[in-house]
This record gives C-alpha cells, structure tokens and sequence, in this order.
C-alpha cells in the first residue's frame, strides 16, 4: 500500500486519472492484456511527460490486501497507482456485492484535480462518494465499456446495483466508447444514441507468425474458461477429433469446466501471463473462440480473435456478435456443431494448419485506440509529436 504522500502526489498531478475494471494488481499480474490494460499502457506512454496516468484501482479489503501476494512486474510507463484499502469486509454469502461495498472507499480526489480528465471502465466507480467520484464535478469523462453487465451471467445476483451504476454513469459521461455492437446496444438502450463504436485490437508488433508447432495438431484457445464458453460444443469437437490436441490456457472460473480434464486430447495450461502467449501462440495450429451464441454472450467484442490473426493462425469461430466487423481475413465463423469438420479440413497432409499471413488494419490496433480515446478525453494535444 503506497504511503500517504505518495498517494497524495498521484493523486495531485496526473494528466489523466484511470479506472479500470480491477485494479493495478490484476493488470500486472495479468501482464496488461486486457482492454483497459492495452490502454493504460498505450496512455501512459502518451502522457508520461504531462504527469502520466493515475491508475486508481477498485478498493481492497483490508484482510485481503495484507495476505495476498503482489504481483511481480514493473507498472506501465508514464502510470502510478493509488490501491486503497477498506476496513469493510466482503459478504461471504455473494462474493459480487463487493463490486458494490468497494464503490464506497474510492479514495477522495483533491480539488486541485477537479479539471483531470477520467476515462473509467468500472460503472460503480459512478455510485463513489461525491469527494471520491471521477463523474463529480467539471471534469472531462469517458465511460469505456467492456461487457454488458446487465447480460453477464457473473452479475445476476446484483443486476439492480448493476442498473443503477449504470444508469448514473450514462447519465454524466461526456463521451460513451463501446467495445463491440452489444456494448453499445447497452448504451442505446440508456439514451446515450451518441455512443462511440471502437472495437478491441491488437499490438502487432508483439507477435510472430512463425510456427513452431510440433507433434499432433494443435488448436488452441487463450481465455478464461466459463460459461462464456459453450461446453457441449467444445466436448462434441474434441470427441470428434481424437488424434487432434486441444490446449487450453486460462483459469477455469466455473467448476462444470473442469470436465474438459478428463478429455484424453485435452491440455489445461492454467492461467498464462501476456508476456508468454506470443510464443504459446506459435505451438498452436488453429485459434480456436468456441463461445456461446445468444443467452450467453456478454456483449463485448473478443480480444483474442486479432491476437491469433497478429501470429498468423487461422481462425474458427461461432458467429458471436460482431464477428464479421472486425475487419480480419482468416477467420471461419461456423456453427459448433460444424467445428470439428472445419478443423479438419483447414490441416494438411503433414498434420499442420498453414500460417495464414495477414496484416492487422490501422484502425484495429490498440495505438490507434489509443488515439480516439485521447481525443475523447480532450488531451489530444498532449499527445507527443
């Protein structure tokens, strides 16, 4: 926990002040690979000679902060970060509630900072106390969304808190950036008809298209395994393809996963950093999104799909929302049940699927993500020469 003049001073002077989802621990141990962190990095080294960005992670309990093990890694260039703590303890009987417990501890924003702009991505950040709301006061804010949380299945036990974050933060958001079509129906769906479509990217220069893939073919999928995920599809594709290898890397969030286990041609690498799935990426044949359709699905747009595209791996998907509007070559959208026969017919007699080459458009990489949010934020200005 940084000390009270530390804070103090991320807290004074920052061009811009974040929010992301979690928090700085999850983005460093993750390695920044989600959206908010892919920005953050890129923001960061836009202003980190105008006093960089101030990450303000969603407060910890106490008990928790103390016990926990820190990630190990070097912040983003051009951030710091305040990580409050709470003496208020998380609801053993609904672990969610704390989305809502934690909005109360945001620490207070001096009014010295009244004129820094905020680009937020968690929506409870919007039902902090006023001296602790980044929608309080004259500042300039983004709200950037992610997932419908309306929708997302890990919500459903406070969709009211969640309606309610929602609709305050629509209510006093200058500028409203959606991440997929879902996200932005969302958006419509509270009055705001002005919502930014600006879909999720890549780095490019983070990945190779070099293969490096040995032994039996191999089909990969890099992302958190739950219920995003559609079970049946993926355990009738790996039945049908038995002389075929199914890697998995991600944590398992929903127990009924961890059937896939006792799958003979299937590998659970468990959750792996940012900073090794370019190479993890090369052992693979086929990228491989098996989501849900309709019910199950979160609105938000799929990171992964420009990932595997960025190494040059052919792509199989269901036609989840948005799929046809990224802009990326090499992507077959099929049915589940149509997977298996997909697979098969995209490997050759050698056992490997070709690399598939294809340039990431301008417009789907996270720099110039970066650059929209910037100009959204007001501090295209800054941005360096």
């Amino acid at each position: 926990m940084p000390s009270t003049g530390k804070r103090r001073a991320a807290l004074d002077s920052p061009a811009l002040f974040a929010y992301p989802m979690h928090g700085q621990r999850k983005l460093l141990g993750e390695g920044y690979r989600t959206r908010d962190g892919h920005l953050i990095e890129w923001l960061g080294h836009d202003l980190a000679a105008r006093g960089g960005v101030t990450v303000v992670s969603r407060p910890e309990p106490l008990v928790t902060s103390v016990t926990r093990r820190r990630p190990v890694g070097a912040h983003a260039t051009g951030t710091r970060s305040v990580d409050a703590v709470t003496l208020r303890v998380p609801d053993p009987r609904d672990r969610r509630r704390w989305w809502v417990a934690s909005a109360r501890a945001y620490p207070s924003l001096p009014p010295s900072s009244a004129s820094v702009p905020a680009l937020v991505w968690n929506p409870f950040a919007a039902l902090a106390p006023v001296a602790a709301n980044p929608f309080a006061g004259p500042r300039r804010v983004v709200l950037d969304l992610l997932d419908d949380w309306t929708r997302h299945y890990a919500f459903e036990s406070i969709r009211a808190e969640v309606d309610e974050a929602y609709a305050t933060a629509f209510g006093r958001a200058d500028v409203v950036t959606a991440n997929g079509a879902g996200t932005a129906a969302l958006a419509r769906r509270h009055g705001r008809t002005d919502v930014v479509l600006l879909p999720n990217g890549c780095d490019p220069h983070r990945f190779d298209g070099t293969s490096r893939a040995t032994g039996p073919t191999t089909v990969g999928y890099v992302g958190k395994i739950g219920r995003r995920l559609d079970l049946e599809g993926i355990l009738t594709t790996v039945a049908a393809l038995p002389h075929v290898s199914f890697v998995f890397a991600g944590p398992v969030l929903d127990a009924e996963y961890g059937v896939l286990a006792g799958s003979p041609n299937v590998t659970l690498l468990g959750d792996v950093h940012y900073d090794r799935v370019p190479a993890l990426l090369q052992t693979f044949d086929v990228g491989w999104v098996p989501h849900h359709v309709g019910d199950r699905e979160v609105g938000g747009d799929v990171i992964k799909t420009y990932e595997y595209r960025a190494a040059g791996l052919p792509v199989v998907s269901t036609a989840i929302c948005g799929i046809d509007a990224r802009g990326l070559d090499g992507v077959t959208v099929a049915d589940a049940a149509e997977h298996a026969s997909v697979i098969a017919s995209l490997v050759g007699s050698d056992g490997r699927a070709p690399r598939l080459p294809g340039a990431i458009p301008p417009e789907a990489t996270w720099r110039r993500k970066a650059d929209v949010v910037l100009d959204a934020l007001g501090l295209s200005a800054l941005r360096p020469s």
